[in-house]
């Protein structure tokens, strides 16, 4: 599984890689850029589709270096029928966070405000 080495705004360092755009990690280890159906500030089903269909135990959600970003209710209501849980942070501690997971995890992570 990859490790998140650090965030500042607008990028994310993952296994020494930098990333300028917004990231998914799939529970495979596979790193994706963001799908953005609904814009960069809101966190929605359409694309988190892809993470639920691997069946992580936990899915680490970064709002951004702010916390701007917001998860739409739909996204909460499918996490809980699927048995999954929800960390929703800023950034810079979802990636803390995210690290320390040991279950089968996926992330989605919102790199500026």
């Amino acid at each position: 599984m990859p490790n998140i080495e650090s965030t500042s705004f607008g990028s994310i360092v993952v296994d020494g890689k930098v990333y300028s755009y917004d990231i998914i990690i799939l529970p495979n280890g596979e790193i994706k850029r963001r799908p953005l159906p609904k814009g960069t500030h809101v966190v929605c089903l359409e694309e988190l589709e892809e993470i639920i269909k691997e069946k992580p135990k936990v899915i680490v959600i970064g709002t951004g270096q702010f916390g701007i970003a917001k998860v739409e209710e739909k996204v909460k209501e499918k996490a809980k029928a699927e048995g999954i849980k929800l960390i929703v942070e800023r950034t810079p501690k979802a990636i803390i966070s995210f690290n320390e997971i040991r279950e089968k995890k996926a992330g989605l992570f919102h790199l500026t405000c």
